[in-house]
């Protein structure tokens, strides 16, 4: 069976790395970018794509270029809380 993802994002190459590691040996990813650059932009992973990272042995890897959050918060225009929720670890994920 020959697989195509359309799109070399973190979605796309998670996939490809979980239907390799499913056994699947004809995956292709399409990207249409030229290369693979830093962009200087955040990414929050959520602890379901952390755990999914981390089955695929990436979870050290990881470890070493991110900053874990503990809080999510919305302020107001000048910095006062509206509402703030604990997040990773403080919320109970391991």
């Amino acid at each position: 069976m020959n697989i195509v993802i359309a799109g070399g994002g973190i979605g796309g190459l998670t996939a490809a790395l979980c239907l390799h590691a499913a056994g699947f040996t004809a995956v292709r990813v399409a990207e249409a970018a030229p290369a693979i650059r830093p962009m200087g932009a955040g990414v929050n992973l959520l602890p379901n794509a952390v755990r999914e990272l981390h089955a695929l042995g990436l979870y050290d890897s990881l470890a070493e270029v991110s900053v874990p959050i503990e809080r999510l918060r919305y302020l107001t225009h000048l910095g006062e809380d509206i509402w703030t929720e604990s997040r990773g670890a403080p919320a109970g994920y391991d």
